[in-house]
Protein backbone atom coordinates (compact mmCIF):
# COMPACT_ATOMS: atom_id res chain seq x y z
CA UNK A 1 0.00 0.00 0.00
CA UNK A 2 2.72 2.56 1.11
CA UNK A 3 4.63 1.90 -2.48
CA UNK A 4 1.26 2.23 -4.50
CA UNK A 5 0.63 5.14 -2.59
CA UNK A 6 4.65 6.02 -3.49
CA UNK A 7 4.53 5.44 -7.30
CA UNK A 8 1.32 7.87 -7.48
CA UNK A 9 2.81 10.56 -6.09
CA UNK A 10 5.90 10.05 -8.23
CA UNK A 11 3.58 10.03 -11.40
CA UNK A 12 1.86 12.82 -10.04
CA UNK A 13 4.75 15.43 -9.56
CA UNK A 14 6.19 14.31 -12.96
CA UNK A 15 2.64 15.39 -14.43
CA UNK A 16 2.99 19.12 -12.34
CA UNK A 17 6.26 19.63 -13.70
CA UNK A 18 5.19 18.80 -17.59
CA UNK A 19 1.18 19.96 -17.64
CA UNK A 20 2.79 23.81 -18.06
CA UNK A 21 5.01 22.59 -20.80
CA UNK A 22 1.97 21.07 -22.61
CA UNK A 23 0.21 24.02 -22.45
CA UNK A 24 2.72 26.68 -23.31
CA UNK A 25 3.14 24.08 -26.68
CA UNK A 26 -0.12 23.74 -27.32
CA UNK A 27 -0.70 27.40 -27.68
CA UNK A 28 2.20 28.37 -29.26
CA UNK A 29 1.22 25.84 -31.88
CA UNK A 30 -2.53 27.43 -32.34
CA UNK A 31 -1.19 30.78 -31.74
CA UNK A 32 1.31 29.99 -35.03
CA UNK A 33 -1.65 28.10 -37.23
CA UNK A 34 -3.88 31.44 -36.88
CA UNK A 35 -1.64 33.56 -38.88
CA UNK A 36 -3.08 34.18 -42.67
CA UNK A 37 -1.67 35.33 -46.09
CA UNK A 38 -2.65 38.79 -47.24
CA UNK A 39 -4.26 36.35 -50.05
CA UNK A 40 -6.11 34.50 -47.43
CA UNK A 41 -7.96 37.66 -45.75
CA UNK A 42 -10.07 38.02 -48.71
CA UNK A 43 -12.15 34.72 -48.17
CA UNK A 44 -12.39 35.51 -44.31
CA UNK A 45 -15.69 37.30 -43.25
CA UNK A 46 -15.40 41.04 -42.06
CA UNK A 47 -15.12 41.75 -38.50
CA UNK A 48 -13.15 38.43 -38.32
CA UNK A 49 -10.37 38.97 -35.78
CA UNK A 50 -7.10 37.86 -37.86
CA UNK A 51 -3.24 37.20 -37.12
CA UNK A 52 -1.06 38.42 -39.91
CA UNK A 53 3.25 39.12 -40.62
CA UNK A 54 4.51 41.34 -43.02
CA UNK A 55 6.56 43.92 -43.74
CA UNK A 56 5.98 47.70 -43.07
CA UNK A 57 6.38 49.20 -47.02
CA UNK A 58 4.28 52.55 -46.64
CA UNK A 59 3.57 54.78 -43.70
CA UNK A 60 0.63 57.55 -43.95
CA UNK A 61 -0.51 60.01 -41.06
CA UNK A 62 -3.89 60.71 -40.69
CA UNK A 63 -5.87 63.31 -38.13
CA UNK A 64 -5.98 60.85 -34.85
CA UNK A 65 -4.74 57.90 -36.37
CA UNK A 66 -1.78 56.79 -38.54
CA UNK A 67 -2.18 54.00 -41.42
CA UNK A 68 0.45 51.51 -42.59
CA UNK A 69 0.71 48.83 -45.60
CA UNK A 70 1.82 45.93 -45.30
CA UNK A 71 3.39 43.38 -47.37
CA UNK A 72 4.04 39.27 -47.34
CA UNK A 73 4.45 37.17 -50.49
CA UNK A 74 1.49 36.80 -51.17
CA UNK A 75 0.22 40.89 -51.28
CA UNK A 76 -0.36 44.03 -49.36
CA UNK A 77 -3.29 45.50 -46.99
CA UNK A 78 -3.57 49.04 -45.51
CA UNK A 79 -3.63 48.80 -41.56
CA UNK A 80 -5.50 51.35 -39.15
CA UNK A 81 -3.92 52.35 -35.83
CA UNK A 82 -4.54 54.69 -32.92
CA UNK A 83 -1.02 53.87 -31.83
CA UNK A 84 2.41 55.12 -33.32
CA UNK A 85 2.95 53.70 -36.91
CA UNK A 86 5.84 50.91 -37.21
CA UNK A 87 8.93 52.12 -39.17
CA UNK A 88 9.33 51.49 -42.70
CA UNK A 89 10.83 48.39 -43.40
CA UNK A 90 10.58 46.86 -40.48
CA UNK A 91 8.81 43.56 -39.65
CA UNK A 92 5.50 43.41 -37.79
CA UNK A 93 3.21 40.85 -36.73
CA UNK A 94 -0.19 42.09 -35.91
CA UNK A 95 -3.72 40.79 -34.42
CA UNK A 96 -6.28 43.01 -36.46
CA UNK A 97 -9.83 43.00 -37.38
CA UNK A 98 -10.97 42.70 -41.05
CA UNK A 99 -12.82 45.98 -42.37
CA UNK A 100 -14.51 47.20 -45.79
CA UNK A 101 -14.50 50.59 -47.57
CA UNK A 102 -16.94 51.15 -50.14
CA UNK A 103 -15.96 53.20 -52.85
CA UNK A 104 -18.86 53.12 -55.75
CA UNK A 105 -17.43 55.04 -58.59
CA UNK A 106 -19.22 55.36 -61.93
CA UNK A 107 -21.14 52.29 -61.15
CA UNK A 108 -18.31 50.06 -59.95
CA UNK A 109 -17.11 48.95 -56.89
CA UNK A 110 -13.94 50.24 -56.30
CA UNK A 111 -13.68 49.44 -52.49
CA UNK A 112 -11.18 47.54 -50.50
CA UNK A 113 -10.95 45.75 -47.70
CA UNK A 114 -8.22 46.54 -44.66
CA UNK A 115 -7.34 46.09 -41.13
CA UNK A 116 -7.80 47.89 -37.74
CA UNK A 117 -4.91 47.08 -35.73
CA UNK A 118 -6.02 45.34 -32.35
CA UNK A 119 -2.76 44.83 -31.36
CA UNK A 120 1.38 44.18 -32.17
CA UNK A 121 1.92 40.50 -31.55
CA UNK A 122 6.12 39.15 -30.87
CA UNK A 123 7.15 38.54 -34.46
CA UNK A 124 7.58 34.53 -35.22
CA UNK A 125 11.35 33.49 -34.98
CA UNK A 126 10.86 31.80 -38.49
CA UNK A 127 9.60 35.12 -40.14
CA UNK A 128 12.50 37.45 -38.42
Amino acid sequence: MLISSLRFRLIVDKLKGIIPWVTLLVSLVSCRSSLISVEEISQQNIDQTVHLTGKVVHVSPLIDRAAYQIEDATGKIWVVTTQNPPELGKSISLKGKIQYQSLPFAKQELGELYLVELEKLPIPLDEQ
